[in-house]
């Protein structure tokens, strides 16, 4: 057995990008397989969360308000069956499953959220609710 280089840079170098792949997948895996770019914008009277999601038809998608975090959930499917003796393909859309989970302040009204889907872009508008729920609580003293 003859002697063997160490290179401490050649090592360092490879087990980062093991651990890099260990967290692609893991994200992958949390995520979905792909993620489409969220802007939110606030005002005075809403919330408005504008969704990239061109190729995504209404009935492949879900929005979701449970315990004070929406989520949108939904998958970008591939319309064309490509078989490799016809095609030479190059992909370069992201295509599958995806989700999205936004914590929603206590303001918000679960009962008056919109959503609007058009030209692949979603809107999903989050209504606060302008009534002050203020209560003062007075304190007993025994």
């Amino acid at each position: 057995m003859g002697i063997i280089k160490w290179s401490p840079l050649k090592d360092l170098l490879n087990m980062q990008e093991n651990i890099g792949k260990i967290f692609d997948e893991s994200f992958k895996n949390i995520q979905g397989e792909w993620i489409p770019a969220i802007d939110v914008i606030e005002s005075d009277k809403n919330i408005i969360l504008i969704a990239e999601l061109p190729g995504v038809n209404e009935e492949d998608m879900e929005i979701q308000i449970t315990n004070g975090i929406l989520s949108l959930k939904g998958e970008k499917k591939l319309k064309i069956e490509y078989q490799s003796e016809e095609y030479a393909c190059r992909q370069e859309c992201s295509y599958g499953k995806f989700i999205r989970t936004f914590a929603i302040p206590a303001s918000i009204n679960p009962t008056k959220v919109k959503a609007k889907l058009k030209d692949g872009v979603l809107q999903i508008i989050l209504e606060k609710d302008t009534e002050n729920h203020i209560k003062t609580i007075k304190v007993d003293t025994e």
